[in-house]
């Protein structure tokens, strides 16, 4: 190990284990109550322990959602066995489905590329085909983009088709089966495509090396690339991370700082996607133990922004 290299970590534990089961109480089942993002300062054990402990195969759809979530901020794949228990073949209802594509999405995050493999089958074989796919299309497809660059799109994109060609034959019988139809033929018309692109997006950057892919990384997770959007943007910084991590972390501060360096000064203060870029570019660089210089300290503190970027440990530097 280069003793010279930053020691990034992913979270500076602060909370005991009381405080810290509340805090993902909170954030995992809280529903319509819960905080709008993963707690930061937890024991990444206390993480895997306590969903290995609380989330149940019957637990709510919504309770899978937001386990995706503090697993992608914590890289917990130690518990990934645990949620894969729903993925037994016996979806019934739409819940099911849900939990499942959930799940699927963590073991396809977190997981090695076998693992990620074997879900790709069983998305296929089990949600896609399964007759009440259709009512979970909008996660459905998210998942296809987790998967990227496993799995195919080939099966999705066939039952959304013969969904649509099933509408079709009722467009004109009656307004509601003209609403019907407009609706499908939306979902392959505009999120087909996006969710088709932001998965080539992903497979086109895996491929590539880490120097060549990092402006592009940079700008999703900046949120000014075509494909960023939360999904995208939370991936690539995972995969920032991840290098800042494993290899030398300097390209990713210059980067980060070309980016603060491109804004309107006369807009920072005022204008608030530039103070969302220059506040993610500048607490990614602290997060991931870089430096400020003098002018981006200033830009950062006049930018007025306090955003819950996905680089960030909830702490005050």
């Amino acid at each position: 190990m280069n003793k010279n290299r930053p020691q990034i970590r992913i979270t500076t534990v602060r909370y005991d284990e009381r405080t810290g089961c509340e805090l993902l109480e909170n954030y995992i089942f809280g529903g319509i109550r819960t905080t709008p993002r993963v707690p930061r300062g937890i024991d990444p054990e206390l993480v895997s322990r306590f969903i290995e402990e609380n989330l149940k195969p019957d637990s709510p759809s919504g309770a899978y959602a937001k386990t995706v979530q503090v697993l992608r901020f914590y890289e917990r794949g130690d518990c990934l066995s645990h949620l894969r228990r729903v993925l037994s073949g016996q979806e019934r209802s739409l819940d099911d489905i849900y939990r499942s594509a959930y799940a699927i999405q963590a073991v396809a995050d977190i997981g090695n590329q076998k693992e990620a493999d074997e879900v790709a089958q069983y998305f296929d074989a089990y949600l896609v085909n399964h007759p009440k796919a259709f009512e979970a299309v909008d996660v459905l497809l998210e998942t296809l983009v987790v998967l990227s660059p496993s799995g195919s799109a080939q099966q999705l994109s066939k039952r959304i088709a013969d969904e649509v060609n099933t509408r079709k034959t009722a467009e004109n019988q009656s307004e509601e089966g003209m609403r019907a139809y407009q609706k499908v033929a939306a979902i392959q018309r505009l999120k087909l495509p996006r969710a088709l692109a932001a998965a080539g997006v992903k497979k086109k950057l895996l491929a590539m090396d880490p120097a060549q892919r990092l402006p592009e990384l940079i700008g999703i997770y900046m949120g000014t690339s075509s494909v960023s959007d939360d999904l995208m943007m939370t991936w690539a910084a995972r995969i920032l991370r991840r290098m800042a991590m494993e290899s030398d972390p300097n390209p990713i501060y210059e980067g980060l700082g070309k980016e603060i360096s491109k804004v309107d000064l006369g807009k920072v203060g005022k204008e608030s996607m530039t103070d969302t870029i220059v506040s993610r570019a500048a607490q990614a660089t602290l997060y991931l133990q870089g430096k400020l210089t003098k002018t981006q300290r200033e830009l950062y503190e006049k930018a007025k922004l306090g955003a819950m970027n996905f680089l960030w440990d909830d702490l005050g530097q």
